[in-house]
């Protein structure tokens, strides 16, 4: 995946901020066992939203091995930016699990035929330290409702981004990424080792 010109973009957002982002795992290290340990936490992001919403197909549009399941996450995929540079994709529909701490941000994917479902997974992020974007899944090639509408039906904050994604183009969904990575870089860092209740 080194050579794989869709992730150009993304590894220069994470060369031009060493130590903005955690340390990554080394390429080909169990995520199982580098999400516990604390000397070298690996890269991870979070695919968050509804169930049915478009997360397991995001996270195999991308990523170099067929996502596979895990305790924490429903879906876990991985893409190698750089030998040493390996980013987790941690789909799920409960981001309140503690693996999940130490996330550089999270894209919570919204099916704009059923907002309402994005609802609780949006307000869990809004109450985290955790960076995150909303990305509207494009079902047909196009966006059912204008970006606008779909902000204020999700009650989504200004300084919040909204981006149409189609999760079964491995293009789109890389962009969703960088979009995700570089809005995290221009956000203040925080703690993000523990992480709320998710509401009800």
């Amino acid at each position: 995946m080194d050579g794989t010109p869709i992730f150009g973009e993304l590894r220069d957002l994470f060369d031009k901020a060493p130590g903005r982002f955690h340390t990554p795992a080394r390429s080909g290290a169990d995520p199982r066992i580098a999400a516990g340990n604390a000397d070298r936490p690996p890269a991870k992001i979070v695919i968050a939203g509804g169930r049915g919403v478009g997360k397991t197909t995001f996270v195999g549009s991308v990523s170099e091995t067929a996502p596979v399941t895990v305790e924490a996450a429903t879906n876990l995929g991985r893409i190698t930016l750089q030998r040493d540079l390996v980013l987790y994709l941690l789909g799920t529909s409960e981001p309140s699990q503690a693996a999940f701490a130490g996330a550089l941000g999270a894209v919570v994917l919204v099916d704009p035929r059923r907002v309402e479902d994005a609802f609780a997974t949006i307000t869990y992020f809004e109450r985290s330290a955790v960076p995150f974007i909303a990305a509207v899944n494009v079902f047909d090639g196009e966006v059912v409702h204008e970006l606008d509408e779909l902000r204020e039906a999700l009650a989504l904050g200004p300084d919040v981004p909204l981006t149409p994604c189609d999760a079964r183009d491995p293009e789109s969904a890389a962009q969703t990424l960088r979009e995700l990575v570089s809005y995290t870089m221009n956000v203040s860092g925080s703690d993000h080792s523990s992480p709320p209740e998710i509401p009800a």
